[in-house]
């Protein structure tokens, strides 16, 4: 038995939610981001669902000239919208994590078949029934294989969680929750409609996933800088607060920072313009997070400057870190034949909350970083620009 208030209610429900997160969305289309177009097309086909389902669920069963062949069509674009909007939570998911273009040229041709396969049954099922057959009293009915569009959605699904899972320490850590947020009121309302015909919440709980996403990503804007991929400076300052107001002997070792600062970035803008220059913002911040990992927590300061927070029991891990940062910049330098090398002046301190302000500790880094980029220009590693230094 078909309940058509619960139908109703839980799509327009869900359709208020998405145009809430549509009018939302500050960029027009065409000046957004990849991923802010993905999310943008997800919305659209979540609306356009809930809309079709509820037609659908209203011409079921109704014998009426042009209902049964309305009822088809409608049925197989349900299936196909399905599929397609599954591929692209994959595709975002992915974008997300890796940011490269290239990637998904070049992977998700080929992760698109099972969903090129589905597309292509529903045009099958036009003449014969796979998924579906609208019998001849115009009610909808289920075919011998209408499980597996359910199997290669709850594939993407579940793949793009899994993909997050994964990479989680590779890349932002923060990606994680928000991805088990969209998936369970997915799951829920899919299994609801799965065992119960006639109850479909399926697409609301999409929404309230596509809802969390969005929260995500405008939380994401507030800590992370989107250039470097790092937190930002105002997260920088949010996590000095709570270290110096919590006074008890923290278990996890002393607090040291570490502050870099690319030698010479002004020349690499001059030379090569402000495109290349963000890119070697871009590739530091990823390099980075492959160096430091788990082990601390890195930070856009300002420009071309850097800071790394974590916890040491010795003198010896913060060394060891910096030894890390420049093994790895050598080989990228080696690696990556760019026209330009990517070479830090670096400063390092631990932070005394008892006795010196946020301002005394960042003060202190940025001292000690100027002093080992002099010695660098006294040796004449480093071009001599002393009038951009702070004396």
């Amino acid at each position: 038995m078909i309940n058509y208030p619960a139908i109703y209610i839980a799509n327009g429900t869900a359709i208020l939610l998405l145009l809430v997160v549509l009018f939302s969305l500050k960029k027009p289309l065409r000046h957004g981001l990849f991923e802010e177009k993905i999310f943008y097309a997800m919305v659209i086909l979540n609306i356009l669902q809930c809309l079709i389902e509820s037609t659908v669920f209203f011409l079921d069963g109704k014998m009426i000239y042009g209902y049964r062949t309305l009822s088809i069509v409608l049925n197989e674009i349900l299936f196909i919208n399905t599929i397609i909007f599954a591929y692209f939570w994959v595709v975002y998911a992915d974008y997300k994590l890796f940011a490269d273009m290239e990637r998904i040229r070049r992977i998700y041709p080929f992760v698109a078949i099972p969903a090129m396969l589905i597309i292509l049954g529903c045009l099958i099922n036009f003449a014969t029934p796979v998924f579906f057959v609208v019998d001849e009293y115009n009610i909808y009915q289920r075919a011998d294989f209408f499980i597996i569009p359910y199997a290669v959605t709850y594939f993407y699904l579940l793949y793009g969680v899994l993909l997050i899972y994964l990479y989680r320490e590779k890349v932002h850590k923060y990606l994680f929750l928000p991805a088990i947020m969209f998936m369970v009121p997915i799951i829920i309302g899919s299994l609801l409609q799965f065992f119960f015909y006639g109850y479909s919440i399926v697409w609301l709980g999409v929404s309230i996933g596509m809802i969390s996403l969005f929260i995500n990503v405008q939380n994401e804007a507030s800590y992370v800088d989107m250039l470097s991929g790092l937190f930002n400076r105002q997260y920088l300052n949010s996590i000095l607060l709570t270290h110096s107001k919590n006074k008890k002997e923290n278990t996890a070792g002393t607090l040291a920072g570490i502050m870099l600062d690319i030698n010479d970035f002004k020349s690499i803008n001059d030379r090569f313009g402000h495109i290349v220059g963000d890119d070697v913002i871009s590739l530091t911040g990823k390099m980075l997070r492959e160096t430091v990992g788990d082990k601390g927590s890195i930070f856009r300061f300002g420009g071309d400057e850097f800071i790394i927070l974590m916890y040491i029991n010795s003198q010896k891990e913060i060394i060891d870190m910096i030894d890390s940062i420049k093994t790895q910049t050598t080989l990228f330098n080696e690696s990556e034949e760019k026209p330009y090398s990517i070479n830090f002046s670096i400063g390092y301190s631990t932070y005394e909350s008892n006795h010196e302000s946020i301002d005394d500790f960042l003060r202190k880094l940025d001292v000690f970083m100027y002093e080992d980029k002099k010695k660098k220009i006294d040796e004449g590693i480093i071009p001599d620009r002393r009038q951009h230094l702070i004396k």
